[in-house]
């Protein structure tokens, strides 16, 4: 009998579980033959005048008509059509009709629907994983902006450590939750195991001291990015992991060696044997600790380091695209700041790299000119990557690479006078935003945008007004939120909020409310806004990331909370990954993991995967492919995808995917959307397979 399982919650998730372990659960084991039902026997017509070898009444001269086949009783004209690769009605068309969902007569075929029932969640179902979707009311999918995965922000700490680290806070309990050091010797585990050498992902020798840390990228699926300057030495940009299911067990031992607050005390002790040395796994602590808070270049979650530029052109820019081919993973695009004249690649000019999200390896670059040297960047909703330069911007198409770097402006062209930018943002218009170290102003640049099909629309970009706010004191890291407010820390250890809306010119100070009564320390870098709403500011003199609790129209509460966190903290870039999550592409992921044929000998072969979706305008739900004999790695394998309309036939392009057989599959499904107040919504999905049988027991 043909294989098709249509599962209700329970069922499903039970059926979901067994036969990922490998059990057979309700699953009956598939037979090798083809269908073989025959309808009931209806006695055949009489030929009388005619020739009908086979007795079925159809023959040359028979009153019911010739036969195409008079030496099969089986076969012959009206013949129900049954599957077994023949032309029973003798229409000139095989299995018409009757095809299973593998599209042959195999009863090894299987289908498997999801979403009869409310769809799984995170908790609810270990293959599920699911990055800022939630359910409707209907249990269907949707954009919800909601997930525990959410509520992080990463500091790079300059001189944490003698090495640079990044520290992770939780937004809701408040507290430091880990702890990493901003490189790894781990890009090339099999060369550094062998060799001892500490390695990037080209195998270049990566800098082990002085790295200094500053700028943070959060990405769509909430790993995060840290650019190292490395003065003097070698720049590059780092991967650390959110989730430690996405983490590598390097040593095999079964367990992510990774850092956590154990005591849960909110401060990550990074020398817990009083060594005077920071802690690695082979750390036996003394001080009460089962094990190390902090693992140095042994931590399993830091995933790659890769180096770029020269020796001392500064790798201080990194922000994130709105991605590509890879689910979960944008584009990381970093830059040089300092001109190197022997650089092959950039001659008298700085450079932007982009690196590919999943393996950190280049994907091209892009020379930018010689009077631009990039302190920060971000990219708005268009897909066009935004550079502050000091007193100067340019600005880079990351969706269509064949246009040009747009022309440089200076905001010195509207509004004489020297100028000096240092934080950037995007805001909910899509305008651009520059906090001004030395020049006690806030910028906003107005990009003039023409529909995105006219052939003039990337060079007027740059025909658009700039707005100056003077502010009277150093302003660094600057964010948005969604109330239409933008937060900016300033040199005093002040953060300050103006409404977006404000009219184009010159404004004074008085349309800048400062939110909190006291100083958070002198040098705050960074502004931030976390998912909840609230808006943090980093100081580097006091080492603390500082939230100002604020209530639904954006007032300050009075609630003002101080995090520890490493020495000299210096992220003032989207150390949150709002900016990215609603600015730049607002999107989510529901990803399931699927094996079958757990009695069979061989894994099966993937056919097909089909979806149901609502796609309001602007919306879209495509789906992605991961093949995998190895469950615990399935989540790096190669992606295939996407396919953009149901059904992904797994065997065309963008596939084929590969490997097919395989014992497990997952199948992502992103859905994103132009306007955050409209989501996409995912329904339900069906799978399709062909066990492969083995032979008799």
């Amino acid at each position: 009998m043909r294989k098709s399982i249509l599962l209700a919650s329970t069922v499903f998730l039970l059926f979901a579980v067994i036969g990922c372990s490998g059990e057979a659960g309700t699953y009956q084991k598939p037979q090798p033959d083809v269908q073989n039902d025959v309808p009931d026997i209806i006695e055949p017509p009489a030929c009388e005048g005619g020739t009908d070898l086979d007795g079925d009444g159809y023959g040359p001269g028979c009153p019911a008509g010739p036969d195409c086949n008079d030496e099969n009783p089986n076969v012959h004209p009206g013949r129900p059509e049954i599957c077994n690769n023949v032309d029973d009605n003798c229409d000139g068309e095989t299995d018409e009709g009757v095809l299973n969902a593998c599209g042959n007569c195999s009863t090894l075929c299987g289908t498997v629907g999801f979403g009869t029932d409310p769809l799984p969640l995170d908790g609810e179902d270990p293959n599920v994983n699911t990055e800022g979707v939630g359910r409707d009311e209907n249990g269907d999918i949707v954009i919800t902006q909601t997930s525990d995965s959410f509520y992080y922000l990463w500091i790079a700490n300059t001189n944490d450590l003698s090495v640079g680290t990044v520290s992770k806070v939780d937004t809701r309990s408040m507290r430091e939750v880990a702890r990493y050091f901003s490189v790894t010797c781990f890009s090339r585990p099999l060369a550094y195991y062998q060799s001892g050498s500490c390695l990037d992902t080209y195998g270049t020798p990566v800098q082990l001291i002085s790295n200094a840390p500053s700028r943070t990228a959060v990405d769509f699926n909430f790993d995060v990015w840290v650019a190292n300057r490395a003065f003097g030495g070698q720049g590059s940009t780092t991967k650390i992991s959110n989730s430690v299911s996405n983490c590598i067990d390097r040593n095999g031992d079964g367990v992510i060696q990774t850092s956590a607050d154990r005591d849960n005390n909110g401060i990550i002790t990074t020398d817990c044997d009083g060594n005077g040395t920071p802690d690695n796994a082979a750390t036996i602590c003394t001080n009460g600790l089962s094990e190390p808070e902090f693992y140095g270049l042994d931590d399993e979650c830091v995933m790659l380091t890769t180096n770029y530029g020269m020796n001392n052109q500064l790798g201080r820019c990194v922000c994130l695209d709105k991605g590509s081919s890879d689910v979960g993973a944008s584009n990381v695009w970093v830059a040089t700041y300092q001109i190197h004249g022997s650089n092959p690649q950039s001659g008298t000019q700085n450079v932007f790299y982009q690196i590919n999200g999943m393996t950190g390896e280049f994907m091209g670059f892009t020379l930018i000119p010689s009077n631009v040297n990039c302190y920060g960047c971000t990219v708005d909703g268009d897909g066009i990557l935004w550079v502050s330069s000091w007193g100067l911007t340019t600005y880079i198409d990351t969706v269509n690479p064949a246009h040009p770097v747009g022309r440089t402006m200076a905001i010195s062209e509207q509004h004489g006078g020297t100028h000096a930018m240092y934080g950037i943002t995007t805001d909910s218009e899509n305008n651009i935003w520059f906090g001004g170290w030395n020049s006690n102003r806030i910028y906003r640049y107005r990009p003039n945008r023409l529909n995105r099909a006219d052939p003039n629309y990337f060079t007027e970009l740059g025909a658009g007004p700039w707005t100056l706010i003077e502010y009277g004191a150093y302003t660094g890291g600057i964010s948005a939120d969604l109330r239409g407010y933008i937060w900016v820390a300033n040199n005093n250890g002040y953060i300050a909020r103006i409404p977006q809306s404000i009219a184009d010119g010159v404004h004074g100070a008085s349309v800048a409310t400062q939110m909190n009564p006291s100083s958070f320390g002198g040098n705050m870098r960074g502004s931030g806004v976390d998912f909840d709403g609230h808006v943090w500011g980093v100081s580097h003199d006091t080492s603390t990331a500082n939230r100002i609790e604020l209530d639904a129209a954006g007032n300050a509460t009075g609630n003002i909370t101080t995090v520890p966190v490493g020495t000299n903290p210096y992220t003032y870039s989207d150390f949150t990954g709002y900016g990215l999550r609603n600015f730049t592409r607002p999107q989510g992921t529901f990803s399931y993991t699927f094996t079958s044929c757990p009695e069979s000998q061989l894994p099966p072969t993937w056919y097909e995967v089909r979806w149901n979706a609502t796609l309001p305008p602007g919306t879209s739900v495509s789906a992605y492919v991961q093949t995998s004999n190895d469950l615990a790695t399935i989540r790096y394998a190669e992606i295939h995808g996407p396919w953009e309309t149901s059904p992904a036939v797994l065997a065309e392009a963008p596939g084929p995917v590969a490997p097919n057989p395989a014992w497990y599959i997952r199948v992502t499904f992103l859905l994103t959307t132009e306007n955050r107040d409209v989501t996409p919504i995912l329904h339900d999905f069906d799978l399709v397979w062909e066990c492969a049988f083995q032979g008799p027991e």
